[in-house]
């Protein structure tokens, strides 16, 4: 399994756009991609059954519905546990957008990182390390592309 982070200098610098545009391209050329998405707010499903569900004490609810499901359950979910429950039932890349915090633990785990912004963490020359500045899509797309062609973004450990 490939690992891809998206991180940033915050929001707006177009993390989401390019992790369209990656799982678009992928999922194009038939690879299978699953993304794990850091929600700053929480993610509202309260004001739902889900959630009325949680408040009387359920540990867990799956939504299921025609097309799609949803597993809730309260609680911290750690960023490897994330990645393996994104990963469950065999991908090809897992793309995590978000805690720009798992920068070098990504990297150290044999992972690519893309960062839009001007404050590029890391060795610039780690060729893994992609810098492009805000809103730097076109720029950073062709250059994961290639890594993950390579098999540059596969994981070698948890870090």
């Amino acid at each position: 399994m490939q690992l891809v982070l998206l991180a940033g200098d915050g929001s707006n610098v177009g993390k989401t756009a390019l992790g369209e545009r990656l799982v678009a391209e992928l999922s194009s050329r038939g690879l299978r991609v699953a993304v794990v998405k850091h929600v700053h707010h929480g993610v509202d499903y309260r004001v739902k059954d889900t959630g009325r569900y949680l408040s009387a004490g359920a540990g867990r609810v799956v939504a299921v519905g025609p097309g799609s499901w949803m597993l809730v359950s309260p609680g911290r979910l750690g960023f490897w546990e994330a990645v393996e429950l994104a990963a469950e039932g065999g991908v090809d890349v897992v793309l995590v957008e978000g805690f720009r915090d798992h920068v070098s633990v990504v990297l150290s785990a044999g992972g690519c990182v893309a960062y839009l912004g001007s404050q590029c963490p890391g060795a610039a020359g780690d060729g893994r390390l992609v810098c492009a500045p805000r809103l730097g899509v076109e720029e950073a797309l062709p250059r994961l592309l290639g890594l993950l062609s390579l098999g540059a973004c596969r994981l070698r450990s948890k870090g």
